[in-house]
């Protein structure tokens, strides 16, 4: 019986309370698509509202709209106040009919105007649409009828920090009202504050929100949150030690300062505090991940091997534990063992086997890396990562021909699809095919305009033949408007401003790809080369001599044009 039907039941005579039970298990008794049927035994007009109160709670259990809308209609005919309205237009909402407990709540409020739960409803109703500003502006007019109203001012900042009204809340709760003082009213202004970036505000409406409220819960952790933007991790420390010792901690306080020990260089002190924690696999789990986010992997695998020991452990188990393997102790196949527990219903699998096929790659096991891709494509064709994946180890293998079958496979799911046709040009690139390269890479420009390795190809390709320079110049100059610091398409400026004559463009634009750290020996040889043409001798054999230093297959030239110096 809800706290509504148990105001009218003891003004109900006894014969009256009989009867009613027996009404209320037969409301309890599963739904028919019959409507309600009108009690027989004449009622009070009291007893009949608590009898529909029943039918009301009923529907909702069983969640019989019709039932529900039956007895709230009844309910409103008996007896239409405040409460009523406001049940009724949150059976609706509880039932995603926002528009109907709207309409409801907005009939109770042209009866009751003064009404802040029906006034609430309405807002809430609007926030459920995204219509965010409606809702600020029924607050904000509730707030100027009633300026003593405390929860709606706080309800009115809730919304407006919510919508990234932060000046505006701390402006709302700043102001002179009975309810200034209020702790709620000033953890709200802190949080307002906090986002303003007005620490000390924030932390002086912290502290005496907390001393006239020493309970409060949220406001100790709003305050430890404040000490950590200050960066003052010990005052932190001590408020999240202190919101634990209060016994009311989740174990968002527990990593928290666990998180604040990380930072303080206390690794110890931080894997003592999580083995203090919460006893739940999910929490040693999002410690662990601490540990490792900052590089304390030690700390992480003494959370994490117990995990591994119990019945189903969660599959991040496993997959940290890998990354452990790999990255601390270089194991690779005791990574590539941990890996193969993750099962291929988990989220993780793909990430898992990806991995694996990576640490196959690097123990020289080919066949059984690639071969482990294309059981990823075969059992989820829709992750772009394995062909991908795939497709770089095919090349890295020199086996092109299966490359491009495994590429034209990919082409018939995702049909022109820039990245995949830029793949196919660059296999033919590696395959000495650079006619059919030069080719794809125009399609890839044609499909995406502004894709900069392709502009970068085919521009450099055309000043490396000394055609179309104009043009060359014009793909160049797009593709560095997409990564004006790429080496190599500064290099390909040079290179295009070399071939039209503009050497003192062509000086400008190679200094500038040598000052960014590029070590391929074309870009050392093109500074020589363009050292050369104006005159720079010294630099010339500066370019030359680090372009020699990495062995490039025109070795013997470079060397001819140094002597030659």
């Amino acid at each position: 019986m809800s706290a509504r039907s148990t105001r009218f039941a003891h003004r109900i005579p006894a014969a009256a309370a009989v009867m009613l039970i027996a009404l209320s298990l037969a409301c309890a008794r599963p739904h028919t698509e019959q409507p309600p049927v009108k009690p027989q035994i004449r009622m009070t007009a009291e007893a009949a509202e608590v009898y529909y109160y029943l039918v009301l709670n009923e529907a909702a259990k069983s969640n019989d709209v019709r039932l529900g809308a039956e007895a709230i209609r009844r309910l409103l005919e008996l007896n239409p106040d405040e409460q009523i309205y406001v049940d009724a237009a949150r059976f609706y909402g509880a039932r995603k009919d926002i528009i109907t407990a709207r309409q409801i709540a907005k009939q109770g409020l042209g009866k009751y105007p003064d009404s802040f739960d029906l006034t609430m409803l309405v807002a809430e109703s609007y926030v459920a649409e995204k219509r965010n500003p409606e809702s600020i502006a029924l607050l904000k007019e509730y707030i100027r009828a009633h300026p003593k109203h405390a929860e709606a001012r706080q309800q009115l900042a809730q919304l407006m920090l919510a919508n990234g009204m932060h000046q505006e809340a701390a402006d709302l709760l700043r102001a002179k009202s009975p309810h200034r003082e209020d702790p709620v009213t000033r953890y709200y202004l802190a949080r307002a504050l906090t986002h303003l970036k007005k620490y000390h505000e924030a932390e002086t409406e912290l502290r005496k929100a907390v001393k006239s409220s020493p309970e409060f819960v949220e406001a100790w952790a709003e305050l430890a949150y404040v000490h950590e933007l200050k960066k003052d991790y010990v005052a932190a420390e001590k408020t999240y030690e202190h919101i634990i010792e209060m016994g009311q901690s989740g174990q968002e306080i527990w990593l928290r300062l666990i998180a604040i020990n990380i930072k303080l260089n206390h690794p110890e002190k931080a894997l003592s505090i999580a083995k203090e924690g919460p006893e739940e696999t999910g929490f040693y789990l999002q410690a662990a991940t601490l540990f490792l986010d900052e590089g304390f992997p030690e700390q992480a695998r003494e959370l994490l091997e117990p995990l591994a020991a119990e019945n189903n452990p969660p599959a991040e188990v496993f997959f940290h534990l890998a990354l452990i393997a790999f990255n601390q102790d270089k194991d690779l196949p005791r990574a590539i063992e941990l890996l193969e527990n993750i099962p291929d219903h988990n989220p993780l699998w793909g990430k898992s086997v990806r991995f694996r096929s990576h640490l196959l790659f690097e123990l020289k096991r080919h066949d059984d890396a690639v071969q482990l891709l294309y059981t990823g494509i075969r059992t989820d064709p829709g992750d772009r990562e394995f062909w991908d994946l795939l497709v770089d180890q095919l090349a890295v293998l020199k086996r092109y021909d299966e490359a491009h079958e495994v590429l034209d496979k990919a082409l018939k799911r995702w049909p022109n699809d820039g990245e995949l046709l830029f793949s196919k040009a660059s296999i033919y690139d590696l395959a000495n095919e650079k006619d059919k390269a030069f080719d794809m890479m125009e399609q890839v420009i044609t499909i995406d305009p502004e894709h900069p390795q392709a502009l970068n190809y085919v521009g450099y390709s055309l000043a490396d033949k000394g055609i179309h320079l104009e043009r060359a110049l014009v793909l160049i100059e797009t593709a560095l408007k997409s990564e004006p610091d790429k080496p190599f398409i500064l290099d390909s400026l040079a290179w295009v401003h070399f071939k039209l004559g503009n050497f003192d463009l062509a000086w400008d634009a190679i200094k500038r790809t040598v000052a960014l750290g590029a070590k391929d020996p074309v870009i050392w040889e093109h500074y020589g080369d363009i050292a050369a043409k104006l005159g720079y001798r010294s630099e010339a054999r500066k370019g030359y001599r680090n372009a020699i230093k990495m062995t490039p297959d025109n070795i013997d030239d470079i060397k001819s044009r140094l002597r030659k110096l």
